[in-house]
């Protein structure tokens, strides 16, 4: 598909030849009338909020078309990704102007980055659009409307008030002062199960010591060098709880009725353990001195000295790369990513979930987490930048006075991440930042090896002597 981001005469071509010429792709098609010099500029800014389409948090410092604040009513731009994200078809005409009709298909949205794209240098001016509007079919008068459909870069942009997110579009919106502005313009059910695999996923960067499933929490209390462990199940709220095994499991995977994980077996080597979510049915799959475990698709994909996969009865495995120095991964769609030592420095590559076509994505990569197709690392020392899932886009986010940054999650549009080392007079914090590196904010102290997400609590092991007790805070108390 051709996207609409170009100016007015060429907003109308491309309208044109993507929706009525797409059969005659060398056909030029009328162009608009309009330049921005011919009508009175506005004040437009930046939403200083986080904006969520559809579970997809928008970066607005790095976009060439970025949500716009008129008025303090957000703006969207009606470009390709943006229409097809929201299920709205664009058309345009000479006689009739600029059209939206709602009711298209959804899918999710795609977003084009680069370093600070958006030029946010300001005073910003948009203008009021000098063409007929319609929506839905019925004609938009813009010098009527008290958020009148604007003008900015020569990209058409809309109000999201009531009258058009809600009676023209049928939308649902929510607003608070932590997730920001989030518009669902699919059924949350399409949404859903999209951003519990994404939480799971992440929540396995971070080790797994905590999963969700299904209204119950699954989690390890303690980790401790010495004396008993437990895993256990319990409700949000720490009611129900159950003890599941006197296991210090680790890369806690829930699929379906079973539980995979990582605990040291009666010969303390790291063994792959497989068992109901009551309790029951506890076996040994596998004893390879696994440091890593991600569940997908009927397999098991776990480092050991290298990478690894099996199917979830322990039958099949495959050495899936012939490096034996292979730190971390993350399973992405079809794609497996992982960093491996290499000269003494850490790369990041990518390949087939068969471990074919490996291919590197980047230098200098200690950890990651992959969120809504943009992965976001750090260096393992104070920078923190996100990249495209091939690498050719890279963006830096931040760079800390306070080192190492690590131990990745991310929520409703905020990274979160824990600065500052555990030494004997270290200490550290966690922290949280936009996608788009704005508004970063120091939220607790705590030395924090790993941070986790289920519901709206946010668990974090607390390192005290090579113990790891976890604790946990609301989304609420970090929002205070």
């Amino acid at each position: 598909m051709l996207q609409l981001n170009a100016t007015i005469p060429a907003l109308a071509r491309t309208a044109a030849l993507a929706l009525s010429c797409a059969a005659a792709l060398a056909l030029t098609c009328p162009a608009g009338p309009a330049t921005a010099a011919q009508s009175t500029e506005l004040a437009v800014a930046l939403p200083p909020f986080p904006v969520t389409v559809s579970t997809v948090a928008t970066d607005q410092l790095n976009s060439e078309y970025p949500l716009l604040l008129y008025r303090d009513i957000t703006y969207f731009p009606m470009t390709w990704n943006y229409a097809t994200a929201l299920g709205l078809s664009i058309a345009w005409n000479e006689r009739d102007g600029f059209s939206l009709r709602s009711g298209a298909a959804c899918g999710p949205l795609k977003q084009n980055l680069a370093q600070a794209a958006g030029g946010v240098a300001y005073p910003l001016y948009a203008i009021p659009v000098p063409f007929p509007v319609q929506v839905n079919g019925q004609q938009i008068i813009a010098q009527e409307e008290m958020y009148p459909p604007l003008l900015y870069r020569n990209i058409v942009y809309f109000p999201m008030t009531w009258k058009f997110t809600h009676d023209a579009f049928g939308w649902t919106t929510s607003w608070d002062a932590v997730r920001g502005l989030d518009i669902r313009a699919c059924p949350s059910a399409e949404q859903a199960p999209n951003a519990a695999s994404r939480q799971d996923r992440l929540n396995l960067a971070g080790g797994g010591q905590v999963a969700e499933r299904g209204g119950w929490v699954y989690k390890t209390p303690l980790l401790s060098s010495g004396g008993p462990q437990t895993l256990v199940k319990a409700r949000a709220d720490g009611s129900e709880e159950k003890r599941l095994s006197e296991d210090g499991a680790t890369w806690i995977n829930v699929a379906g009725d079973w539980l995979y994980y990582i605990a040291p077996a009666a010969d303390r080597k790291a063994a792959i353990y497989k068992m109901r979510t009551d309790g029951t049915g506890r076996n040994v799959i596998a004893s390879p001195e696994a440091k890593a475990l991600w569940v997908q698709d009927g397999w098991l994909y776990y480092i050991a000295d290298g990478l690894y996969r099996m199917k979830t009865d322990g039958t099949g495995g495959q050495r899936l790369t012939d490096a034996a120095d292979v730190r971390s991964m993350f399973l992405q769609d079809d794609r497996i990513y992982y960093v491996r030592e290499e000269d003494g420095r850490q790369r990041l590559y990518a390949a087939g979930l068969d471990g074919s076509a490996p291919a590197k994505v980047r230098d200098g990569v200690r950890s990651f987490i992959i969120v809504d197709d943009w992965i976001y690392y750090t260096n393992g020392e104070n920078r923190l930048g996100k990249l495209s899932l091939d690498g050719s886009v890279s963006i830096d986010l931040h760079t800390s006075s306070r080192s190492p940054l690590s131990s990745f999650n991310y929520r409703d549009g905020w990274l979160y991440y824990v600065s500052g080392g555990f030494g004997v007079h270290g200490s550290a914090s966690v922290e949280r930042i936009r996608i788009d590196g704005s508004g970063r904010e120091p939220l607790f102290e705590a030395r924090a090896t790993a941070l986790y997400w289920a519901g709206e609590e946010l668990y974090f092991p607390k390192w005290d002597m090579g113990d790891r007790r976890l604790e946990h805070l609301s989304l609420n108390e970090l929002g205070d």
